[in-house]
């Protein structure tokens, strides 16, 4: 009898923990070549607020990370979604952020990195969300990289290197996450 309810609280236990956790997606829409969008998803139970987006530019020699909230002056008119435009922003459950097409986000990297010279010069871009969620005091976050196929022609491919966003839970990686937004202040 004893081992029964041991089993059903485990049961219930990891159900409580799994509705707690939060779930952050990274994707690809509308295409896989440069005009693709980049749509930041809440898979989480409860609304996650989006308060950064780091990017890291791989190129043959070198990676340069650049963080793509604040990176603008905005005019007064964000459009019929603000938070789209700022790249930050309350997110309630199943809703998504668009953050722009692959080519613009890259052509601003480019721009904005010192050690790159043409946007050509990117095989990789790897696009990290850090939110913060619920009572937690940590920050949470995903990440997921991107391959970048340049072509000739206007069939550049945009291809992600896993199936699944990589979601950061543990408290060492949200402390670094942390520590990297006290660096971008």
């Amino acid at each position: 009898m004893l081992c029964v309810w041991v089993v059903y609280l485990q049961l219930l236990l990891n159900s409580y923990l799994r509705q707690r956790r939060s779930s952050i997606l990274i994707t690809r829409g509308a295409g896989t070549g440069l005009k693709a969008r980049c749509l930041i998803t809440n898979m989480s139970q409860e609304p996650v607020y989006v308060t950064s987006l780091i990017a890291e530019l791989q190129t043959d020699q070198d990676k340069s990370e650049i963080q793509l909230t604040d990176m603008r002056e905005l005019s007064e008119d964000l459009g019929m979604d603000p938070r789209s435009a700022m790249r930050q922003g309350s997110l309630e459950r199943g809703r998504y952020l668009d953050i722009g097409h692959f080519d613009a986000l890259i052509e601003q990297l480019a721009n904005d990195a010192p050690n790159i010279e043409r946007k050509t010069d990117i095989k990789a871009v790897e696009m990290t969300v850090v939110a913060l969620y619920g009572p937690e005091e940590l920050p949470v976050g995903a990440k997921r990289r991107f391959t970048v196929d340049w072509q000739a022609d206007e069939n550049t491919r945009i291809t992600p290197n896993t199936v699944v966003t990589q979601q950061i839970h543990k408290n060492s990686e949200r402390r670094r996450l942390m520590q990297e937004l006290e660096r971008f202040l």
